[in-house]
């Protein structure tokens, strides 16, 4: 039950961190998904970290499936391995994840 908690913080502290960097409240977390580098700059994260989890997903966003899931992963690599700036964001927000554990 541990390794559970431990994923829902870290989604938690994952999507808290994007809020901040994009000036969003909590209460605005979809427009986290009409920014597409914001949106695949979350998927990426909750990636690295292990913290996908569907129901929070489809509670905060709406999102249903695995397929929706795993074609967010697809062009969130593409996009890391495409555009310098998008790996910046990704890194930087890396560094703020890892100085707030």
């Amino acid at each position: 039950m541990y390794f559970m908690n431990s994923n829902v913080e870290k989604y938690d502290r994952i999507i808290e961190i994007l809020c901040r960097v994009k000036g969003l409240e909590k209460e605005e977390l979809f427009k986290i998904l009409k920014d597409k580098d914001c949106k695949y700059l979350m998927f990426l994260l909750l990636k690295k970290y292990n913290c996908v989890d569907l129901d929070k997903l489809n509670k905060d966003f709406s999102i249903e499936s695995k397929k929706v899931i795993n074609y967010n992963f697809k062009k969130a690599e593409e996009r890391f391995f495409v555009n310098k700036q998008f790996r910046d964001m990704y890194f930087n927000l890396e560094e703020i994840i890892e100085k707030s554990e």
